[in-house]
Formats: C-alpha cells, sequence, structure tokens
C-alpha cells in the first residue's frame, strides 16, 4: 500500500494561506448592493451604508482614514437585508391616526330677560 501525502497541520510555523479580496468604497459598495444607481450623484446609498456600519454593526473594514468593504462584508449585508420585514408592511390598527371628535356640548337654553 502506497504511503500517502497527508497535510500538516496547521500551526504557528504553517499558517493557512491568506485570502485576498477585492475591496469596495463606500459609494462602489452602495452600487453594488443597489442602494443607489450607478449614474446617481447622490449620497443616499452611502449614508445607509455608513448608518448600517455605526448603528447597526454592520461588518467593515477601516483603513486609514477610510471605510471600506470586502465581497464577504457584502455578501453578510445583502442577507441580513434579505428578508427584512418593511416596518411599514404590517396591518394598521383601525384607530391609528383616528382621534376621535370632540363632542359638542349642548346649547344650553337662552335665559328670558324682561
Amino acid at each position: 500500500m502506497p504511503a500517502t501525502k497527508a497535510t500538516p497541520a496547521r500551526t504557528r510555523k504553517t499558517p493557512a494561506e491568506p485570502v485576498l479580496e477585492n475591496f469596495w468604497t463606500v459609494a462602489e459598495a452602495a452600487v453594488r448592493l443597489r442602494f443607489r444607481d450607478k449614474d446617481d450623484e447622490t449620497t443616499t446609498g452611502e449614508k445607509v451604508l455608513r448608518d448600517g456600519v455605526n448603528k447597526l454593526g454592520w461588518p467593515c473594514h477601516r483603513m486609514g482614514n477610510r471605510l471600506i468593504f470586502s465581497d464577504s462584508d457584502l455578501a453578510v449585508i445583502a442577507g441580513e437585508l434579505a428578508n427584512r420585514k418593511d416596518k411599514r408592511a404590517g396591518r394598521r390598527s383601525t384607530t391609528s391616526g383616528y382621534r376621535p371628535r370632540r363632542k359638542k356640548a349642548a346649547a344650553k337654553p337662552a335665559l328670558a330677560t324682561n
């Protein structure tokens, strides 16, 4: 029986090979996630990404003074947003936005003055 070559265990001496990913700026990531169109000059999609990172803890990388996203970061963000229930999509209650009108006070009979 021929000897099989076993892969060595990963230790400090033999670290795992690094995986290089594509990195995207905030504007490019907004286009890739379709938060905005490529031709659109507004920063709406960028604001969604920045707010998601700062408030919701979305994954990202900070290199130097820049916020960037890897392909795996974008996949996680897209997965979180995939089947998210919209807060506005629920059934509205019958009393939502309903304010009862004030009841008019009954007219008092006028006092007869002689």
